[in-house]
């Protein structure tokens, strides 16, 4: 395992909230889409917020006591398309992960690290979605959740589904990991799964690997997860993903043939939870990101009187893997009777929401159709008199001619009326960001009691504006982006008739996580004991994502101070001088690291070679000056050299000395005996 304690903050995507849907239709894909989750993160050690976005998946929040945690980009380590649940979800490369460590480093229980994510509302059953725990090798994670009501989840619920490793080495597409403690090769290691204590444990000799994984799928829809988690040794740091898969419910509706533009559309999960649109120009509505899942009620506001079904049930799971599916609403007139579609606007234009809409028939004073106009201002009426003159009534005004068609034939196009200024509200306001509006087309819903009866979107500033019905009505949208603080509904907003109300949703941008580091001062001397000064420090951590290199210069007196490391984190720190051994650091949890000694090579100083002095002239010295070989002169002192080599002619002259003093001895010698022999 190599540690992943780096600050960065991926904050990518952004999805739809449930609830909040983008009218219009979009091309159905035949399988579901896979995706993996956004993080954010706020706060600081030991006390860090953040949320999780997943799309179609409920709102998810989470609280940790961690010592250190931090939303990696998923640039260098993800789940491969070959993993488990690579092969279900898709890469998870390049998508944001949660790196944790535990309260502290200390195998006691009471030094592991909490984290809780909530949902708001519950998760998707039937397999949709996984939770994948990696770099489980040096540590234990123990998993819990709640269901529903609240009761503690079992062990088979949580969804195990299998334990392996995600380097590249064993898993084609994964990312590349460094060779295990000992020079075992990568992608070895696998954690093991303990149901009965719902604790995942990594290897027995709880050494320091690559790439150890376990995913689960819980079988039942979750209100709360938890990650409990420990070292056993070293200092140990665990990942979590997030994932699902989604597809898509569309569909088209008609009456008499003629798109309904305006209609509200409702998907209800199994679970509870409601998703919402409204039908385009052109009849056709979309819910591309659905849990893939069974059991979907499928609802639409039916035109008045008129034949068809406004409810049906679809699943997404039917076929293996799951797959999009078509429903379509097809309404019709009774036999020998027609239909209408009109609109209702404000004086400006707008599309007039919510406004009570009387078709009478003139003659006789008699209510044919009693309804309301839809998102888009328009109201639909069937089982009409073909070829008649009626009159519609916007609001209890005057009501307004209009003549209907032929038998059998489409609805009549009838003209746009203006409701009368007396009978509409305006309910307005601006969508921010850090007080700045967001850009043009962000979704914004008007809700009479649970039903929409409104949707817009902003425009260049900002804004938004309703034409309504007097009324009290709830105004909703969704987070700017993934984390951002706000209500995304204002609730209890009077609207009066005659005149305009402001609602106003600001949010604000997440407090990005304090950033804790530290530093590590440090002295460098030479095996002589003196200071080295001006030469490089660099700080290099073990764990490539863990940051960049520090780096640094000696001053005068061979001290320096390496800022800005990573808290907990394992360094090399080098001396950019030969011979200079590295040294492996472990940073504190803060504050400043003690003083490092280093100690490096003296430098070697050749001494500049001496020439041989000259012996002086004698003082007033004459005869002949010596002629160097080479045409050179010296003026005093030693004879010059000649180039001939003196010292065989010195060993021949003394061995002649030598015999020359033998002879004489051995002649006086014998001498001395003739005179001896001459006396005798």
């Amino acid at each position: 395992m190599r540690r992943w304690r780096a600050v960065t903050a991926g904050l990518t995507g952004i999805v739809l909230g449930a609830g909040l849907a983008i009218g219009g239709a979009t091309s159905a894909s035949a399988a579901p889409a896979g995706h993996w989750g956004t993080f954010t993160l706020s706060g600081s050690s030991k006390d860090y917020t953040g949320t999780m976005t997943l799309p179609g998946f409920p709102d998810t929040t989470f609280t940790s006591n961690s010592r250190q945690s931090t939303v990696i980009s998923g640039a260098s380590t993800w789940q491969g398309p070959s993993t488990d649940p690579g092969k279900v979800y898709g890469s998870s490369r390049g998508s944001t992960y949660m790196n944790q460590r535990p309260n502290a480093d200390s195998p006691n229980a009471a030094a592991a690290s909490t984290t809780t994510y909530t949902f708001d509302g519950a998760t998707p059953g039937n397999g949709s979605w996984s939770f994948v725990l990696g770099d489980i090798d040096a540590d234990q994670a123990t998993i819990s959740a709640t269901v529903q009501g609240g009761a503690p989840a079992t062990a088979a619920q949580l969804g195990y589904q299998s334990s392996y490793n995600s380097c590249s080495a064993v898993s084609a597409g994964g990312w590349s990991c460094p060779a295990d403690p000992g020079g075992v090769p990568a992608g070895q290691d696998v954690p093991t799964w303990d149901a009965g204590t719902r604790t995942l444990t990594g290897n027995a000799a709880a050494n320091d690997t690559s790439g150890a994984t376990a995913w689960f799928t819980p079988t039942v829809p979750l209100a709360t997860l938890t990650i409990t988690y420990q070292q056993r040794s070293g200092f140990p740091v665990y990942q979590t993903w997030f994932a699902n898969r989604t597809a898509a419910i569309t569909g088209t509706a008609t009456l008499d043939g003629t798109p309904i533009p305006g209609a509200t559309v409702t998907v209800t999960a199994p679970r509870g939870t409601q998703y919402t649109t409204t039908t385009g120009a052109d009849g056709t509505y979309s819910f591309p990101e659905l849990p893939v899942i069974g059991g979907y009620t499928v609802d639409i506001t039916p035109p008045p009187n008129a034949d068809g079904t406004a409810s049906e049930t679809t699943s997404l799971n039917t076929t293996p893997g799951g797959a999009d599916q078509v429903v379509d609403f097809a309404f019709d007139s009774p036999d020998n009777t027609v239909s209408v579609i009109g609109t209702v606007t404000d004086e400006a234009g707008n599309p007039a929401s919510n406004v009570p809409v009387v078709i009478i028939d003139p003659d006789d004073g008699t209510t044919l159709v009693d309804t309301t106009t839809n998102t888009d201002g328009v109201y639909t009426g069937s089982d009409l008199p073909a070829g008649t003159d009626l009159g519609v009534s916007v609001g209890g005004s005057d009501p307004e001619p209009i003549r209907t068609g032929d038998a059998d034939a489409p609805p009549a196009q009838v003209p746009a009326i203006e409701a009368p200024p007396a009978v509409i509200a305006t309910v307005t306001g601006v969508v921010s960001l850090d007080g700045t509006p967001v850009a043009a087309g962000r979704v914004v819903e008007l809700l009479d009691g649970t039903t929409v009866v409104g949707s817009t979107t902003t425009d260049a500033n900002g804004r938004y504006t309703f034409a309504t019905a007097a009324g009290t009505y709830t105004v909703r949208t969704t987070v700017p982006t993934p984390g951002a603080t706000g209500d995304t509904e204002n609730t209890g907003v009077v609207a009066t008739a005659g005149s305009s109300v402001e609602s106003d949703l600001a949010f604000a941008t997440p407090t990005a996580p304090a950033v804790i580091t530290t530093d590590q001062p440090g002295t460098v001397t030479d095996t002589n004991g003196d200071p080295v000064a001006g030469v490089d420090v660099v700080a290099t951590p073990t764990d490539p994502d863990a940051g960049a290199p520090v780096r640094t210069t000696t001053g005068a007196d061979g001290t320096f101070d390496l800022t800005g490391l990573a808290p907990t984190t394992e360094y090399t720190v080098e001396v950019d001088v030969d011979g200079a051994d590295p040294q492996t650091i472990t940073t504190p949890e803060n504050g400043s690291a003690a003083p490092l000694a280093i100690t490096v090579p003296a430098a070697v100083v050749t001494p500049t070679p001496t020439p041989t002095p000259s012996a002086s002239a004698p003082a007033g010295g004459s005869g002949t000056t010596p002629v160097s070989s080479n045409g050179g002169s010296n003026t005093g002192g030693a004879l010059a050299y000649t180039g001939a080599d003196l010292t065989p002619g010195l060993i021949a002259a003394g061995v002649l000395v030598l015999l020359g003093a033998g002879l004489l001895t051995f002649r006086a010698v014998r001498n001395r005996r003739r005179t001896s022999h001459l006396q005798d």
